[in-house]
């Protein structure tokens, strides 16, 4: 065929370039009349959506995606400009789409919306080209998921799953720098189990870990949604408790240690029970460092090891 064969056949050629496309070609009206429906030719990487010729999206779609679509067309239409935007459909919401083996029923959509210029007499046309990528948005989604996925265990404790010990301290450091700019109370709580070595010695390092498990579940059930929990060492856990002062902190800690002396760890051999020691001390705008906060609190703690264990101590050093 020769190029004057091939320009008096335009037309066809043309349609049939598009046919070939891998991705769907629409050509619109501004009521969202289908006009034409081209490309996708491959159904293993897309639905076939010649059904959708001569309907409109009113008909085809929800109404909100399909006010959404319309919206998108007239502004391709009035601003005589590409509209660039990214969508995604589910095949079931889209009215007389069949399913296709292989290829998923959700996916993703990068639109591409061009104003046509005037045909036959027609200024109100505009093709709509729909760039499949599903695969590179689900590989994103798998990818983002990893990487909160190691981020997640970068940061928390493997066993117990609360913060590890410098995560937890870069969020004292936060909230250290909250206190000092807004002068807002903050504590800090510390609590180590009381000879938890014989729960081990005794009872195995399973249960001890089931008892470590069984307290870390029991702090994330009382925290707030403001206050950080995190394990530090081996038995030693903390809580920074947002807007409270001294005094409100050791009213929390109290009630922590009532709770977790009433908790009952099943083992095969029976309940095991544990009881901790606390110190609380309040996170000071003048304080250095969050490795101040955490001495100044320690102490409290040790103080309450001396005074006889399950007890809480409170240190109002300045």
């Amino acid at each position: 065929m020769t190029v004057i064969d091939l320009r008096s056949h335009r037309y066809e050629l043309l349609v049939a370039v598009l046919d070939a496309l891998p991705e769907l070609v629409f050509v619109l009206d501004r009521a969202g009349t289908y006009i034409e429906v081209l490309g996708a030719q491959d159904t293993g990487h897309s639905h076939d959506a010649s059904s959708l010729a001569g309907r409109s999206i009113e008909e085809v779609l929800p109404a909100e995606t399909a006010a959404d679509f319309l919206a998108r067309i007239a502004e391709a239409l009035d601003r005589r400009q590409m509209v660039e935007f990214d969508y995604e459909l589910d095949r079931k919401d889209v009215e007389g789409i069949p399913a296709e083996p292989g290829v998923p029923d959700r996916m993703f959509f990068e639109g591409r919306v061009v104003p046509l210029p005037e045909v036959d007499g027609r200024d109100d046309l505009v093709v709509w080209m729909a760039f499949n990528v599903t695969a590179s948005r689900i590989a994103l989604r798998e990818l983002e998921r990893h990487r909160e996925e190691l981020e997640r265990l970068v940061r928390t404790d493997s066993l117990t799953g609360l913060l590890n010990h410098r995560s937890f301290f870069e969020e004292v450091n936060h909230e250290l720098e909250w206190t000092r700019r807004t002068r807002d109370p903050a504590a800090l709580i510390l609590l180590d189990l009381d000879r938890f070595k014989r729960v081990n010695d005794a009872h195995g390092h399973a249960v001890g870990d089931a008892v470590l498990q069984a307290l870390a579940e029991l702090l994330r059930h009382r925290r707030r949604a403001t206050d950080v929990v995190g394990r530090i060492g081996g038995e030693e856990f903390a809580l920074v408790i947002r807007g409270a002062d001294a005094a409100r902190g050791q009213q929390l800690a109290e009630r922590l240690r009532s709770d977790l002396e009433q908790l009952a760890v099943p083992t095969g051999a029976g309940d095991v029970r544990i009881t901790a020691s606390f110190g609380v001390s309040e996170i000071l705008p003048g304080d250095d460092s969050p490795q101040q906060v955490y001495q100044r609190t320690d102490r409290a703690m040790y103080t309450a090891k001396r005074m006889g264990r399950n007890r809480v101590a409170v240190n109002l050093e300045d």
